[in-house]
């Protein structure tokens, strides 16, 4: 009968063998390395991100977004949790601003045609070597047919050889 009990819950009855056995933990050093990445962790965020979503439940869409991040960056006043003015967290230019300004710059030289677009592209490239690292593994990733995680893999791969 006990042992008819212990199959119902799953677990093996053997006599050389403890009836329990351990689950296995993840090693110190990844959960150091994974918490020392995050400005935040993870569960604290997802449980102010719960409080925010219920403080502003009758928001919707562009409102509901404004009021999260405002409500979210308030939670943790000492860390930056979004691009703003124009700075990423870690206080480079965002895409779309180095954009704008790659794209001022080329317009004051009058360009035109593939000669404008070769300048918007080595205007970006020069702000943002990064992203444009990122562009290119991407591209090489596609063209080898990844996509999805496989491709967000690979590119990840391919950006972190890029940076050693």
């Amino acid at each position: 009968m006990i042992r008819f009990a212990f199959l119902l819950a799953g677990l093996a009855f053997t006599t050389s063998m403890p009836v329990f056995a351990q689950s296995p933990v993840a090693p110190a050093s990844r959960v150091a390395s994974v918490a020392a990445d995050e400005p935040v962790p993870r569960t604290e965020r997802a449980k102010a991100r719960q409080d925010c979503l219920a403080e502003h439940v009758a928001l919707s869409g562009d409102d509901l977004r404004a009021a999260m991040r405002d409500c979210m960056q308030a939670k943790f006043p000492g860390v930056q949790l979004y691009a703003r003015d124009g700075l990423t967290r870690d206080g480079k230019p965002t895409a779309v601003a180095t954009r704008a300004a790659c794209k001022t710059e080329i317009d004051a030289q009058n360009l035109a045609g593939s000669t404008r677009t070769a300048a918007l592209i080595a205007c970006f490239n020069a702000k943002r070597p990064d992203l444009a690292q990122r562009a290119e593994c991407r591209k090489d990733a596609r063209g080898k047919g990844l996509d999805g995680e496989d491709l967000r893999k690979a590119v990840e791969a391919c950006a972190r050889e890029a940076r050693s």
